[in-house]
């Protein structure tokens, strides 16, 4: 049997196991049986009313048997536990991945579930499930697996912006470089390149400027200033370092020029401003982030790492004096509007940026699916009792099982269709797709909180809305059954009264 997702693998089992544990309380309390008592009654007290008594007791018989057989049916297909479910009867098939596709089954699923939810908190880890039930879902999970299945993959470009924009500088000691690199090397270089008015390269582009690891900066002007204080990873250097008198005193570290500070040029292995930045990034992240991006666009690695780097440091800019108004220069993402009005709306629009928002609803909703299932699944005991065990309801509370599970396509699609949207935008600089918001970006934002959580929702109502619809059709079936027994006692009865008219005035 298959799920649509690792939580899944585990509420299935306990919503089962519950549902067992339900349908053996109704049993034992001699709940389970009231249906039948008020059957009979029905179909006792009903026909009385309105025929003779002994073509009442026909019309009775006939009823009762055709609701006996009807009811006897839905206990033996959707209320009697059958079928033994365990952590090997379910299995997760993850479509997409980076090793292709996999398959899971409960305690192998390498998350925090498999400890959490074990054998012993699950009530053994075995459960027994009616037939009906189990043909539903295993025929829901394949209709789903094979649709999906089909949907090309492609990168998370949504996990990705979500991952990036919260990444932050964790080091003390490197929040404290990159304040003094800030200081000592990005603004004189800024006010060398103003007062000096130097030509800025047409091949860069034109925010480059903006950041501390600017291209621009790192290749001229970052040459000739120095560190104001030791940097540790490089070594006095006593052609650079003219500060210090080597016959009075060598320091362990030197001074390096803010080129060499930044690339790691003449220091110790793995020294350099970017370096330390870069290792605050998950390094499978970053190779994953460069894949796929380079292979969306003529980026560079290089380039891409760039990118990540300037997201980190202006996800920590209000910690960094001055740095904090870097990112509003040159700022291209809303168009031609006033510096003014361009913060004011940037800043509302960036508080209320859809990317995390969106992350998380993705990452929530298989559990809300597989939550809502769960409770579907140990609360169908209560329903068939309540509702008499009709034919009508077992099948509308499975197309209601059905379309909650068909969900899964439905995320598979919007998931597709908003990485294949928000990659359509190809921005200017792939630092303006992960560090700021466009129009568009909002109007794609829309479309995806639509297409993942209305679209559940209309979906599961208008199935919900059939399924009525066919439960009904199937009640009335039924109903249809005893409509001749009902109809040849009443023209029974009718007949006899005739008769009886008949004879009495005869004399």
């Amino acid at each position: 049997m298959s799920v649509s997702s690792y939580l899944e693998l585990y509420l299935a089992i306990f919503g089962w196991y519950i549902f067992d544990e339900i349908w053996a309380v109704l049993k034992d309390t001699g709940m389970a049986y009231l249906p039948f008592i008020g059957m009979f009654m029905r179909n006792i007290v009903e026909p009385i009313k309105s025929q003779e008594a002994k073509d009442a007791a026909g019309t009775s018989l006939r009823r009762i048997e055709i609701d006996i057989f009807a009811m006897l049916t839905v206990i033996v297909l959707a209320a009697q536990p059958l079928i033994t479910l365990n952590f090997a009867g379910l299995n997760y098939t993850r479509a997409c991945g980076s090793t292709g596709p996999a398959s899971v089954t409960a305690g192998a699923t390498g998350t925090s579930y498999d400890t959490t939810f074990t054998a012993t908190t699950l009530g053994g880890g075995t459960a027994k499930v009616p037939l009906w039930w189990y043909a539903v879902i295993a025929v829901s999970g394949g209709i789903n697996n094979a649709i999906i299945v089909k949907i090309p993959c492609n990168a998370d470009l949504r996990f990705l912006k979500y991952s990036l924009n919260n990444t932050r500088v964790k080091s003390p000691q490197l929040r404290r470089q990159v304040q003094d690199f800030y200081n000592d090397c990005y603004a004189p270089a800024m006010a060398t390149h103003l007062d000096k008015n130097l030509s800025y390269p047409s091949s860069l582009p034109i925010n480059d400027i903006n950041w501390i690891g600017s291209e621009y900066l790192v290749n001229t002007i970052y040459a000739d200033k120095r560190a104001k204080r030791e940097i540790p990873g490089f070594a006095y250097d006593s052609a650079r370092d003219l500060e210090y008198m080597p016959s009075v005193y060598i320091p362990v570290n030197g001074k390096p020029t803010c080129q060499q500070w930044w690339t790691g040029s003449g220091g110790s292995a793995g020294s350099g401003l970017r370096n330390a930045l870069k290792g605050e990034i998950d390094t499978s992240f970053l190779t994953d982030l460069k894949a796929t991006i380079t292979g969306m666009s003529s980026s560079t690695g290089t380039a891409v790492e760039n990118m990540a780097l300037r997201t980190i440091i202006s996800n920590d800019e209000h910690n960094f004096k001055g740095l904090n108004k870097l990112n509003g220069y040159n700022d291209t993402s809303l168009g031609s509007l006033g510096s003014g009005a361009a913060a004011t709306v940037g800043a509302l629009l960036e508080s209320g940026s859809f990317y995390p928002k969106m992350y998380l609803v993705k990452m929530a909703a298989p559990i809300i699916q597989a939550m809502i299932l769960m409770m579907i699944y140990l609360l169908l005991p209560f329903v068939l009792v309540f509702s008499s065990y009709k034919v009508g309801t077992m099948i509308f509370m499975s197309i209601v099982i059905f379309s909650i599970k068909f969900w899964t396509v439905l995320w598979a699609i919007s998931h597709w269709l908003d990485n294949n949207l928000l990659t359509s935008l190809q921005p200017s600089t792939w630092y303006q797709m992960f560090g700021n918001i466009t129009l568009s970006e909002m109007v794609i934002n829309f479309i995806t909180a639509t297409m993942y959580i209305a679209m559940p929702m209309f979906w599961s109502g208008v199935v919900g809305w059939a399924g009525h619809k066919v439960g009904g059709e199937m009640s009335a079936a039924t109903e249809a059954a005893r409509a001749p027994s009902a109809s040849a006692g009443e023209k029974g009865g009718n007949a006899g009264k005739s008769a009886v008219t008949g004879t009495m005035r005869g004399k």
